[in-house]
């Protein structure tokens, strides 16, 4: 069933041609009465994340990017059944990141969902997320070199105008992964 979600999902990306319309502040979209309304759990990351950003990324820990960064703009935006696509894009030292994530909110398993696609990875899905009090967390396991590696990227220090999403990965009690990226919220244009 979770599969032919994320089919259902895919193919949902893939007709998905307009933008919703942002309000001046770059808050998210509100519906008018009467209309469909999104969960709570899905307003909640309608306004705290929707807007365009600026991204700066520092490779903390890393095998082959060690001390390298990247630059770039990310928008978060609502689309269709009440998921928030964020598309992402980076260049710097340590090379280039086309990125896009749909997040939605499952109300039975009441957990939140992500698909994610990057570069020429394609897509796939990347584990659940959770408000953990102020902060929005994503886990998810992936077997790289016959290793298990346990991934968690945390959006931290969450504020109308900035947040930080910290992204780890660790196999057997050891830190192999840690990339910080700031985000800043670009001023809408008027």
């Amino acid at each position: 069933m979770y599969r032919f979600a994320i089919t259902a999902v895919l193919i949902m990306l893939l007709g998905v041609t307009g933008r919703h319309p942002q309000q001046s502040d770059g808050a998210a979209p509100k519906a008018p009465s009467g209309a469909f309304q999104p969960s709570p759990e899905m307003q909640k990351l309608f306004d705290t994340f929707t807007g365009s950003w600026r991204v700066n990324e520092s490779f903390e820990v890393s095998a082959s990017h060690q001390g390298k960064t990247r630059e770039g703009t990310a928008s978060f935006r609502a689309v269709p059944g009440f998921s928030l696509i964020e598309e992402y894009d980076s260049d710097g030292s340590a090379g280039l990141l086309k990125f896009l994530a749909l997040i939605w909110w499952d109300r039975q398993d009441q957990i939140y969902h992500l698909v994610t696609c990057a570069n020429n990875d394609g897509c796939a899905a990347r584990g659940n997320a959770k408000w953990e009090d102020s902060r929005f967390v994503n886990s998810w396991v992936e077997k790289i070199d016959g290793k298990t590696i346990t991934f968690r990227d945390s959006f931290v220090n969450i504020s109308p105008s900035s947040f930080r999403l910290v992204s780890e990965g660790s196999t057997e009690g050891k830190t192999i992964w840690r990339v910080v990226t700031r985000y800043e919220r670009l001023k809408q244009s008027k």
